[in-house]
């Protein structure tokens, strides 16, 4: 039995809960140590230190943060807060970050990617680190998709019980639409909001359709001086094929975390019953971010 199945039969919500909490900040230590040495070998080469990704949950983020720390002397770091925060209210999609967040990122070529909102003091915290960052997100119909299948098959989720023992993924996605749906479009809306020059919002299916043009626009946001070779290395070491271990983008494997890497599944899932309730609770957002021309789909 591999690491992965073995912590699956294992790990109860509860117990990977106390386990990430313990373990949080002696992992922040780990990891600022080892970008600090990043920092040392490598600093001079970047104009830009700490790569900032704003990522709405199955959304990709994931995808471009491996792209992100591929990149020579970076490495992935994550605030011991954020780990509390959402152990305490099963997710951070709407957390506030501390305002000494970036300070102690100084002297490190780190990748930082939280769930964040665009609150006023988040954007006021970017602001003041003087980072340019990324937001990104994704069609929502998709990302509820994603987000049933990811639970179900996380059994330290803490959602796992609740979409464990649904009898359809139309009963999953009708949950998640009575739940976390408005909350994902208000996520998007606040980031819409921030007129900031450092932000660049980018769309997954951009960034899926597009990649090596939408990979040179963030690197260029980022101010990191690469050559169009390590671009598109860095986008081939982290393809979804390498990823999934082998999979075509498309073939679908619902035990990983990689589980199909395509925009438009939602087609694949949805009846009138979740359509109609999606139309009522999103079908505005969706012709205002251009997935729909209206709302006859």
């Amino acid at each position: 039995m591999n690491k992965e199945k073995l912590a699956k039969k294992l790990l109860t919500p509860l117990l990977s809960g106390v386990i990430k909490i313990a373990l949080a900040y002696p992992r922040f230590l780990i990891q600022l140590n080892v970008c600090k040495q990043g920092f040392m070998e490598f600093g001079t080469r970047y104009k830009q230190q700490v790569l900032f990704v704003a990522g709405l949950p199955k959304s990709g983020t994931t995808w471009l943060e491996n792209m992100l720390f591929s990149l020579t002397g970076f490495h992935e770091i994550m605030i011991p807060e954020a780990v509390y925060y959402e152990q305490k209210h099963i997710g951070s999609h709407n957390y506030d970050i501390p305002s000494n967040t970036f300070s102690r990122l100084n002297g490190t070529l780190s990748v930082l990617k939280l769930h964040i909102h665009g609150s006023l003091h988040n954007q006021k915290i970017l602001k003041q680190s003087d980072l340019n960052y990324i937001v990104l997100f994704r069609d929502l119909r998709d990302v509820a998709v994603s987000y049933y299948f990811y639970v179900r098959n996380t059994p330290w989720h803490p959602e796992y019980k609740t979409y464990k023992n649904m009898s359809s993924i139309q009963q999953g996605l009708i949950h998640f639409g009575n739940t976390l749906l408005t909350e994902y479009q208000d996520w998007v809306s606040s980031w819409r909001s921030c007129a900031d020059p450092q932000c660049l919002i980018i769309k997954y299916e951009d960034l899926k359709l597009d990649t090596f043009n939408q990979m040179q626009k963030i690197i260029s946001h980022y101010k990191l001086n690469l050559t169009t070779q390590e671009i598109q290395n860095t986008i081939d070491n982290n393809s979804f094929s390498n990823l999934s271990k082998g999979r075509s983008s498309g073939q679908d494997n619902s035990q990983s975390f990689f589980r199909k890497g395509v925009s438009g599944d939602w087609k694949n899932h949805f009846n009138d019953e979740v359509k109609t309730l999606y139309k009522d609770r999103i079908g505005d957002f969706l012709v205002r971010e251009k997935y729909e021309n209206d709302k006859n789909w």
